[in-house]
């Protein structure tokens, strides 16, 4: 049993409000939010006591004439004791299917970490370099660069809690990963070409892959 506080701050940000609901317009400034979350030993029958904080930095800018920017900082820490489930499990994707908030290259529950840092770049073009091609100029075709760098450890203390699943490790040397791709396909399909940088000897990964989704341009 936990309970998790969170605070949520950006300069200026506008809002549509209705009766009910009250949707972001966003603003100019980054976004920032921070999580606590607490529990106790015994109470509602948990058996574990502990803190996690975390914090999540996101800033969407442009840089004229080359496009616009996402920039994602996460970093967490964990106090207390606890078994691999508790621990931050680091989101993989082995599907197709492009996922911006996860590490695309990265197999699923492949590392955990009780103290954490990650960094997210993606670069849209926003046509810089392929409205120079008379067609992808008409198609309206645009080019974007990810990357993404993490780095985590585990104590020993939260090792020896629960035995590890085979393949799930830590991340003390950082795990990093690159793409390159191609959005605004028919107004809506973004399709990345991906390349893992690191932990290549690990067991059933992927060197390379393509990733396809999704995606509506503002």
């Amino acid at each position: 049993a936990s309970i998790t506080l969170n605070t949520r701050w950006q300069k200026d940000e506008k809002f549509v409000s209705g009766e009910f609901d009250r949707v972001s317009l966003g603003s100019t400034y980054p976004e920032v939010n921070f999580d606590v979350t607490g529990a106790l030993k015994g109470v509602f029958g948990s058996d574990f006591e502990y803190v996690k904080l975390h914090f999540n930095y996101y800033h969407k800018f442009n840089i004229n004439p080359l496009g616009y920017m996402r920039l994602i900082l996460d970093a967490g820490k964990i106090f207390g004791k606890v078994p691999y489930p508790l621990l931050q499990l680091h989101e993989g994707n082995e599907t197709y299917a492009f996922d911006r908030y996860a590490f695309n290259m990265m197999n699923y529950y492949e590392f955990a970490s009780d103290q954490y840092g990650s960094v997210t770049v993606e670069h849209h073009f926003q046509g810089f370099f392929l409205n120079h091609i008379p067609l992808m100029r008409r198609l309206k075709w645009r080019e974007v660069a990810t990357a993404k760098y993490l780095v985590g450890s585990i104590s020993n203390e939260n090792m020896k809690v629960l035995d590890f699943p085979t393949g799930m490790g830590e991340v003390s040397k950082p795990y990093a990963e690159v793409g390159i791709g191609v959005e605004n396909i028919f107004k809506v399909i973004r399709v990345d070409a991906m390349w893992r940088l690191t932990h290549l000897d690990n067991p059933n990964i992927e060197r390379f892959g393509i990733r396809a989704g999704l995606q509506i341009i503002f």
